[in-house]
């Protein structure tokens, strides 16, 4: 993008790397020193190892400025620095002048809700994903064409049909958010305590009646989870009293996870 495009177009520019999911790094002129190839307040984005809009003046010093940047995405998270750039020495360029350059790095990683069971709730869950903001998974142990409903051609959500589903609790990152809502009592029971003991997570909720969650607190306890990990365990979950309709449910479900994801 050109160098003299409006000051404010870096805000779309980062929107759409916003949109696109792609991490990036702001690098901003915040003093001068002496001769210099741009004023405090220049600008540019870097993303994928390259100078994605604006300049900071190009020649050396924006390179080694477009590495510092790369480097810092690669180190994950969300960063920033203040690194002063002597032209003359660091920068071999002629200027003279001395250059402090500002970092921030933005990496867009939307939450990640990861549903076990495909059943009517999880598929309906499944359809808020815009409304949630964020990636969500289902998990379950019956192949797809015994699924019920069957799933849309086109999901706006990730299916996977594994024999044993408690084992993906182990691979799952800890910000995510956990509904469990199998076909079975007993499939339920063993994912809650993978996740147990595999968590902290952001999040763990199970679909149910404080009846069923009873029963399974105490035979958490008789395996020797703790009342502080199963203080971890929503159940029921939802927002307020609901009907039973499936829709009604993920509305209710979704409506809490905003609260949490808040």
């Amino acid at each position: 993008m050109s160098p003299d495009s409006p000051q404010q177009d870096w805000i779309t520019s980062l929107s759409s790397l916003r949109e696109a999911g792609q991490a990036c790094a702001m690098v901003t002129v915040t003093d001068v020193r002496g001769s210099a190839p741009r004023e405090p307040g220049a600008r540019m984005i870097v993303a994928d190892g390259r100078l994605v809009w604006g300049t900071i003046g190009g020649g050396n010093l924006e390179k080694l400025a477009i590495e510092q940047a790369q480097a810092l995405i690669d180190e994950h998270g969300c960063h920033t620095a203040s690194v002063n750039f002597p032209l003359a020495e660091s920068a071999g360029q002629c200027c003279g002048g001395e250059v402090t350059v500002f970092f921030e790095t933005f990496v867009w990683q939307r939450p990640k809700v990861v549903v076990f069971g495909a059943g009517h709730v999880g598929q309906a869950i499944g359809g808020l994903v815009d409304y949630l903001q964020a990636d969500v998974l289902l998990i379950d142990e019956r192949e797809e064409s015994q699924l019920q409903p069957p799933p849309a051609p086109a999901l706006p959500y990730e299916l996977l049909c594994i024999d044993e589903p408690q084992e993906e609790v182990d691979a799952l990152p800890a910000d995510a958010l956990l509904l469990i809502m199998t076909h079975s009592h007993a499939r339920d029971l063993e994912i809650v305590a993978r996740a147990l003991e595999r968590g902290p997570f952001a999040y763990i909720g199970m679909i149910g009646s404080e009846r069923k969650w009873d029963r399974f607190r105490k035979r958490l306890l008789q395996r020797g989870f703790t009342e502080d990990q199963l203080s971890q365990v929503t159940c029921p979950i939802g927002e307020g009293r609901t009907s039973k309709e499936p829709s009604a449910i993920a509305i209710s479900v979704a409506a809490q996870l905003l609260t949490v994801l808040a």
